[in-house]
């Protein structure tokens, strides 16, 4: 599991920087970009995660961003993700491109 930190308060899984959700998927969206795959939008009704469970900081990441160091398999190994909100959707502000050695 990852300690995610969250910065896309309008996703109704949002509980104060932390998801509702027992895990996340990440997409990989172009050189560079991952955005995560679970956001929904709470459509301006404030927060809407009182339906999920309650809210954690740790959570299991599926990714499937080949590019990122951080992929194995596909989960996310970093030990904390921020999801940030951009013009591209809620971006994963961790990605990290592989070293191109390996």
């Amino acid at each position: 599991m990852s300690y995610l930190d969250c910065a896309q308060y309008d996703c109704c899984h949002n509980k104060a920087g932390c998801c509702c959700l027992n895990g996340i998927d990440v997409h990989h969206t172009g050189p560079g970009n991952a955005v995560c795959g679970s956001y929904r939008c709470n459509e301006g009704y404030g927060n809407a995660a009182t339906d999920n469970q309650p809210a954690s900081p740790e959570t299991d990441i599926h990714c499937d961003d080949k590019g990122c160091r951080h992929l194995e398999g596909h989960c996310c190994c970093a030990d904390h993700v921020s999801i940030d909100e951009c013009s591209c959707g809620p971006e994963c502000a961790t990605r990290a491109p592989r070293d191109t050695a390996e």
